[in-house]
C-alpha cells in the first residue's frame, strides 16, 4: 500500500556516523515515537495508526538493528537509543565505554537531538515491541525483574502479558485499565535511572505511555493505539 502521508528524512550524526530519521507528518494528532530499528512491528502499526487518523511519527533508521553503531575518533561504539536521554543512562549503556567523555557527551547531544526532532509536547507515545518469555507487564510484577519500578501492575484477565501500556500518569493508568487492558504504572520516585524517554518524561513532567506488544501482534498494536486515541479523547 502507498502511503499518501509525507514523509521527510532527517539525518542526525551521532559521533562519525550518520543516522536517518523517517518523519511522517499527517497533521494533527497523536505524535508517536519508534526508538528500535528492529522493532518493525511498532513501526508499521505507527505508520497505518496516522494514515488513518492522522498525527506524526518519528522513526529512527539505523542499522536495523537495537543497538545504534557508531564511530567515534577510530573508536568502534554503540548505545541503546532509549537509554540516552539521562547522563546516567548513556554511560550504562556505553558499558565499558562509559569513561570515554567524547562518546558520552556525543550520545547526549543525539539524545537531545531526538527529543528536538519528535517534540513532544502534551504527551509522548513511544511504540516497542518485544519477544515471548522475554520482557512483558509480568517483569513488573511482584517477583518480577522490574517490581522496583512500578507503582501499579494491571494484568487483564485472557490478555498477552506481552502486550501491555507504560504509562507514567496514574489517571491514565486507571483509564486504561478500566478499558481492559495490561497496564503497568512507573513508580516515578523509585524507577530506576536507565536512561529511558519514560525516565527523562517524568523528571520533565511530562505524560507518557508506551504502547508495548509482541513481535508479529500488528493487530493489537494498532488496537491499542486506537484504544489510546479514544481514552485521550474523552478527557
Amino acid at each position: 500500500m502507498t502511503s499518501l502521508i509525507p514523509v521527510l528524512t532527517l539525518l542526525l550524526t551521532l559521533g562519525d556516523t550518520p543516522v536517518h530519521l523517517a518523519v511522517h507528518d499527517g497533521g494533527e494528532g497523536l505524535a508517536l515515537l519508534v526508538l528500535h530499528d528492529d522493532e518493525n512491528t511498532a513501526a508499521d502499526a505507527g505508520r497505518r495508526f496516522v494514515e488513518a487518523h492522522g498525527g506524526r511519527l518519528v522513526e529512527l533508521r539505523a542499522q536495523g538493528e537495537r543497538r545504534v553503531a557508531f564511530g567515534l575518533g577510530g573508536s568502534a561504539l554503540s548505545v541503546d537509543p532509549n537509554r540516552i536521554f539521562t547522563e546516567a543512562g548513556v554511560r550504562r549503556t556505553l558499558g565499558d565505554d562509559s569513561t570515554n567523555a567524547g562518546a558520552v557527551a556525543v550520545s547526549r547531544l543525539f539524545g537531545d537531538a531526538l527529543v528536538a526532532v519528535y517534540r513532544p509536547e502534551a504527551l509522548a507515545v513511544t511504540l516497542h515491541n518485544n519477544t515471548p518469555d522475554d520482557y512483558s507487564a509480568l517483569s513488573y510484577a511482584e517477583g518480577g525483574p522490574y517490581e522496583r519500578d512500578a507503582e501499579a501492575v494491571h494484568l487483564a484477565p485472557g490478555a498477552d502479558p506481552d502486550d501491555f501500556f507504560f504509562v507514567t500518569g496514574r489517571a491514565l493508568f486507571e483509564r486504561l485499565v478500566e478499558a481492559g487492558f495490561n497496564v503497568v504504572l512507573q513508580d516515578n520516585e523509585a524507577v530506576t535511572d536507565d536512561g529511558s524517554l519514560s525516565v527523562w518524561a517524568a523528571r520533565q513532567g511530562l505524560p507518557y505511555v508506551n504502547v508495548e506488544a509482541e513481535h508479529g501482534h500488528l493487530d493489537e498494536q494498532l488496537r491499542m493505539l486506537e484504544a489510546l486515541a479514544a481514552v485521550l479523547a474523552e478527557e
